[in-house]
């Protein structure tokens, strides 16, 4: 675990999150380390993705969400050329975009009913809807000075022939180092130990993990005084992310 006088403040900064009976931290050499637990995955529309899974293979899902894709891509193209023409009226324009966007959400939803489809498939037996989770999924972020790396491992269990299944992802949650804070805009932050006032430097670029539309960053400081050092972690809603790809 962590060292209290290299990293002095893990403790207070669980405290604030809430999370001491759940989170660990620790500190390897220039590497931090959170494990902590999370909650389990959650389906939407789950009822119509059992009734579908039912029905269909996983192939002929894959085709559906594709063929759907197309679909958006093909009334977008000949909407925006009949634009660029003035071929049609107002009501083309309307209906192309209207079929486009319900064509890209059907391909989307398709996604989710196979992402539903691939949870609960049990690979030993081959029975779709087999495997439940259970134990307790953990989330293990690793930071260091040149990297920050994020992984949700989750137990699955078949109902069937009771075959167990460690699964480890990223799960979609957009994992980066971003940039550091310019001297000037750490002047009038004060170290929680010492009390001095523009006495912090950031010690290493700070994490950035984006859930959904929800942006979080945590950033490492140490004084330049005292030497404390502590952790800050900041959360924002985001219209659109920043990042390419």
């Amino acid at each position: 675990m962590y060292n209290q006088s290299e990293f002095g403040n893990l403790e207070n900064y669980l405290l604030e999150k809430k999370l001491c009976k759940k989170t660990s931290c620790e500190q390897v050499l220039n590497t931090y380390i959170f494990t902590g637990a999370v909650e389990y995955k959650k389906h939407r529309f789950k009822k119509v993705s059992l009734f579908l899974i039912n029905i269909f293979d996983e192939k002929a899902l894959e085709i559906m969400s594709k063929m759907f894709f197309l679909f958006c891509v093909i009334i977008s193209l000949i909407t925006i050329v009949n634009i660029l023409s003035n071929g049609y009226g107002d009501w083309f324009y309307i209906t192309g975009i209207v079929f486009s966007v319900i064509s890209l959400i059907i391909s989307l939803f398709i996604q989710n009913v196979l992402e539903y489809y691939h949870d609960t498939f049990c690979k030993k037996c081959g029975k779709k809807l087999a495997c439940e989770e259970t134990g307790e999924p953990v989330m293990k972020e690793t930071s260091s000075y040149g990297e920050y790396t994020l992984i949700v491992t989750r137990h699955w269990k078949c109902r069937y022939c009771g075959n167990a299944d460690i699964r480890e992802s990223q799960e979609n949650i957009f994992a980066e180092q971003g940039e550091m804070l310019p001297e000037v805009s750490l002047k009038n932050i004060e170290c929680n130990k010492c009390s001095e006032t523009g006495t912090l430097v950031e010690i290493k670029k700070p994490d950035i993990k984006e859930i959904g539309r929800q942006r979080l960053t945590r950033r490492y400081y140490k004084c330049t005084v005292c030497g404390h050092e502590e952790i800050n972690e900041s959360e924002e809603i985001i219209n659109r992310r920043k990042h390419i790809g």
